[in-house]
């Protein structure tokens, strides 16, 4: 609800945090996805928001806000707040701030200990933004902290045009929020108010007046999975665009000569398309030069949020974020003759647009070649050609060159398959080995998550999924340019896998298997849904052979099974073809026509959905 985080946008290439959902495959993210949901650290007492707007898109916006700290966890998150602004584009100042506490007293903010700095980015790279972090003294749960800002846009982002979305949250009590824009009658805004109380609009001389309120009595807990709040409402987003293709021609004049090619950007596309005769294979040539050597490093200075630096420039740096990769992308693509347009995209959770055109809906620019209607995202540098990664898959977009909104597809063919052999010494130990074979989008983030497991060590990684006492090493497929498929391989050993002589029951994992077929088919699996969520499309195998000690026998196995509901299917095999071994074969696919599902659907399923996860927790007795 600060400027901190919704006053200052830009275009982000993402860099790895776009692949943590690799990470959500591990046991370990398993566990912290179905802990119980925390009440909301504060409540909102007030959120008075007053925007006049100018007739060249400046506009100036004062918040007053009260936060009630509810908890230990608000206290931590709000004993500081800190603004940021760019300057020179941007002027902040705090008119008053305090704590406060249960019994009314106010305890002011000490004005000389305002702090002052620079950069609010934690990612490599650089940006020029100004911040002032205000600290509120003696806060305890039960007081509230009481802020006063005052913010300028001085100098707009695009042109003349002015958009603000106003974000809203249905898992925070909010009491009275109220928003008022003030805009020249000679300026008409889009409007896109969902949950709100009806606007009352007021005209003034010269000018409107709107003002919003809105109140949430009751905190909702969020739901496993679901999509961006934004998706589903309650929001409030005021614009001056007329609509998507308006702002797009803004933004393309913003860009207009940067991916102009030169002779040294003309030589390079020919050196790396030598002998090739097809526009396809030129383009991923061009493409995997860029997504390889140009090194992603997130550069925010004055608009540099927005614009691109001249491709020239990406080209002799060889660094630059998303705009840089696209822009140097769009000009190599052009020296061979090959159309290509910068794409508008939002990497977060977001699946949906809002009627009123919205800049703030974008963070991320990607590439569209229209003449093999295909999109290419080459900061994704663990993405092959023409596989987008699942953060980019099913999403509105605006494409800038033709200034139309269209959706990037689907995601189809990933598929996780996991041969796994153990060995079971007669003290309980086991040795494991895992071959891991991903196809598609998932491939791009098993490769991302063994890159990752290199920062903390194989052994310790293996840990964090199969728990401690294990070793283990990770052998990863080739590096070089990503292929359609990743292989990669795993060896293990746990001391006192088993309890022998027991009787007991094998646990779920005794070899390295970095993915959950349960998360994936049913997610946290909440007894309702109100929102939608996201469910992916994706194939998963287990195959699993077990050599059992002479001094073990088995007592009982669970009975094999299929399962399906819409669009799901599971099946499970157990045998034990003679006494010293086991194999048990989990196989189960999703196919979803959409990357996010409905309430609807979740309740339909709900109830095979339940015989699949307890089909899946069933254990191998044995004694």
């Amino acid at each position: 609800m600060f400027h901190a985080t919704l006053g200052r946008w830009f275009f982000v290439g993402w860099g790895k945090l776009r692949y943590l959902w690799a990470a959500l495959l591990g046991a370990a993210v398993l566990a912290v996805g179905q802990a119980k949901a925390e009440t909301a650290p504060y409540a909102i007492v007030k959120n008075h928001t007053e925007v006049e707007l100018s007739e060249g898109g400046a506009y100036a916006e004062t918040r007053e806000l009260a936060y009630k700290i509810l908890n230990e966890r608000g206290a931590q998150g709000l004993r500081q707040v800190t603004l940021s602004y760019t300057q020179g584009y941007q002027t902040y100042t705090v008119s008053s701030a305090y704590t406060l506490k249960a019994d009314g007293t106010r305890i002011p903010v000490n004005r000389s200990s305002l702090l002052m700095g620079t950069g609010a980015s934690t990612a490599v790279g650089f940006d020029d933004l100004k911040t002032i972090t205000v600290v509120f003294p003696s806060l305890e749960v039960g007081d509230q902290i009481v802020l006063t800002t005052v913010f300028h846009q001085t100098v707009p982002w695009f042109g003349d045009g002015y958009a603000e979305e106003f974000p809203l949250s249905r898992s925070v009590t909010s009491s009275d929020v109220q928003f008022a824009v003030t805009a020249p009658s000679s300026v008409p805004l889009q409007i896109d108010a969902v949950g709100l109380a009806p606007p009352n609009v007021q005209q003034l001389s010269g000018k409107v007046r709107r003002t919003w309120t809105f109140s949430n009595p009751t905190a909702v807990i969020p739901e496993s999975d679901n999509t961006d709040e934004f998706d589903g409402g309650p929001r409030l987003v005021v614009s001056s665009f007329r609509d998507y293709s308006s702002f797009a021609r803004t933004y393309a004049q913003m860009l207009k000569g940067r991916a102009e090619p030169t002779a040294e950007i003309r030589a390079l596309a020919d050196k790396l398309t030598a002998g090739m005769k097809d526009d396809r294979q030129k383009a991923q040539a061009l493409y995997d030069w860029v997504s390889e050597h140009i090194a992603y490093v997130n550069i925010v200075l004055g608009a540099g949020g927005f614009v691109p630096h001249y491709a020239k420039d990406v080209l002799a740096t060889r660094y630059g974020d998303c705009k840089d990769h696209v822009i140097l992308l769009e000009a190599l693509l052009a020296a061979k003759g090959i159309d290509s347009s910068p794409v508008l995209i939002n990497a977060n959770r977001r699946y949906a647009l809002s009627s009123a055109p919205d800049p703030a809906g974008f963070n991320h620019l990607i590439t569209y070649v229209p003449s093999m209607n295909l999109y290419l995202d080459s900061t994704a540098r663990y993405a092959p050609f023409g596989v987008l990664p699942n953060s980019d898959a099913d999403k509105p977009v605006v494409r800038v060159a033709n200034a139309d909104t269209a959706r990037t597809p689907v995601t189809t063919g990933s598929s996780l398959k996991s041969v796994e052999t153990v060995t079971i010494d007669a003290e309980g130990s086991a040795d494991g080995h895992s071959q891991i074979v991903a196809t598609g989008a998932v491939a791009t983030d098993m490769r991302a998550m063994l890159d990752l497991a290199q920062t903390q060590g194989d052994t310790q990684f293996i840990r964090t999924i199969l728990g401690p006492g294990v070793d283990g090493s990770l052998q990863r497929g080739p590096t070089g340019k990503p292929t359609s498929s990743y292989t990669f391989s795993a060896q293990i050993k746990s001391s006192g896998a088993l309890n022998i002589p027991g009787p007991g029951a094998m646990p779920y994992a005794l070899a390295f298997k970095p993915f959950s077929i349960t998360l994936l088919l049913a997610g946290g699996f909440p007894a309702a849904r109100t929102r939608d969520y996201t469910c992916p499309s994706i194939e998963m195998e287990e195959d699993m052979t077990i050599a059992l000690p002479a001094n073990l026998s088995i007592l009982s196995m669970p009975a094999s099974e299929t399962l399906t509901t819409e669009g799901i299917t599971l099946k499970t095999t157990y045998e034990q073809p003679n006494a010293r071994s086991l194999h048990a074969r989990l196989y189960a696919i999703a196919q979803h026509p959409a990357a996010t599902c409905t309430p609807a659907y979740y309740a339909r399923t709900r109830g095979t959905l339940a015989k699949m996860v307890a089909a899946l927790k069933s254990q191998i007795l044995y004694r």
